[in-house]
């Protein structure tokens, strides 16, 4: 007996220290990376970013980032050959070790797209397992992703929680760097990346802040080099049309050039479908949405059953023009990023082993049709306008 317990403590003993965690770090000695800018640097090498909190100063104070008295982030950089020794570098400037798992945002400059191979960036990113993937990818605009992340936000603390928090209440949840690497490397789709820029906006009467501001989106190639920018509009038609979602809020003038009408759309869905047959001939993209009547300034009573059915029509022929103008001009730059290639593979299979090579030019060469069904489900607390007196 007395053996059997001896032989019973000893193994949970071992059990203790072989489950011990010998590399466990506090967190008062981690460096949380809550963004990071990736920048081109001219002899070939690049410059990493990293936009670091201090947990000091963010004590959730009522004053926004930009009224604090103290900074409540660093931006700590380094260049080298790739991310790894840069990053090694910014870790020797550092007491504290680097953490990226809660990292926001992935930032990207247009200068980095246009000089360099992106994609080498994400071998990184994907390969090694410290990275979360959950974090969005984005282009800067017009400037260095650095100072992106040197930008004070006048109600957060960072630029790179601000910017995250633009992008989810936009309905942009569909843009992890997860899932860039996932269309970076498929064949039958092109990349689509939301793009920020950074403005001059008076925030109030004494001082003008510089705010990261969502503004429209790139459209990438097979090279992951910039097809053309999409300004915030069309960028919103093309996430629709590529299932990502898709615009929230639009507004249509009426037949009569008296007035407009405001919608909010919900809903959204995107089906692919083509004519029968052995090769593809017309592909039919169909969008449906439910849309909430939110702002009539016509003069159309929609009270009354005829005034909403025509409504519901003219909103669904302007959507329809407006997305096949959109849609025609991405396909004029070869960039398939509403997934049309991919469709085509699994429908016309023999075909796409035909085409698939050569598919940002084949491409242009598909003819394609928008479909639009919008259903009106709301037309407001009120009918008509109200009625002021004389």
């Amino acid at each position: 007996m007395i053996r059997a317990v001896i032989v019973i403590c000893s193994s949970l003993l071992l059990i203790l220290f072989a489950s011990g965690c010998t590399d466990f770090v506090e967190p008062n000695q981690l460096a949380f990376v809550m963004g990071t800018a990736i920048d081109h640097v001219e002899n070939g090498n690049i410059e990493i970013s990293h936009q670091i909190a201090i947990p000091s100063q963010m004590n959730g104070s009522s004053k926004g980032g930009g009224s604090a008295d103290s900074d409540s982030f660093l931006v700590m950089s380094a260049k080298g050959r790739d991310v790894l020794e840069a990053n090694q570098k910014i870790q020797r400037q550092m007491s504290r070790r680097l953490l990226t798992s809660h990292r926001i945002v992935v930032a990207i400059s247009e200068e980095f797209f246009s000089k360099n191979d992106v994609g080498n960036l994400f071998d990184k990113l994907g390969r090694d397992p410290a990275n979360n993937q959950r974090d969005i990818t984005i282009m800067v605009r017009g400037t260095n992703a650095k100072e992106f992340l040197m930008t004070k936000h006048p109600l957060e603390h960072l630029s790179s929680i601000a910017a995250g928090k633009e992008l989810h209440i936009n309905g942009l949840k569909n843009y992890s760097t997860r899932q860039f690497i996932i269309d970076s490397v498929a064949q039958e789709h092109r990349t689509i990346v939301p793009v920020l820029q950074i403005n001059n906006t008076q925030a109030n009467k004494n001082r003008k802040d510089q705010l990261a501001a969502l503004s429209g989106y790139a459209v990438l190639n097979k090279k992951l080099k910039i097809g053309g920018i999409l300004d915030d509009t069309e960028g919103s038609r093309s996430a629709w049309m590529s299932g990502k979602d898709g615009m929230r809020e639009l507004t249509i003038p009426w037949k009569d050039g008296n007035g407009n009408l405001s919608f909010r759309l919900t809903h959204h869905k995107r089906e692919i479908t083509s004519t029968s047959g052995n090769t593809p001939k017309d592909v039919l993209v169909k969008v449906r949405a439910q849309a909430y009547l939110l702002e009539n300034t016509t003069q159309l009573d929609m009270s009354e059953l005829d005034n909403m059915l025509e409504v519901q029509n003219q909103l669904n022929e302007q959507v329809r023009e407006d997305l096949q103008l959109t849609l025609n001009k991405v396909q004029n730059w070869g960039t398939d990023v509403f997934g049309i290639g991919a469709y085509l593979h699994h429908k016309y299979p023999t075909w796409w082993r035909l085409n698939k090579e050569d598919w940002d030019e084949n491409f242009k060469q598909i003819k394609v049709t928008i479909q639009v069904n919008i259903q009106l489900k709301s037309i407001g607390a009120t009918g008509g306008q109200v009625k002021r007196g004389l």
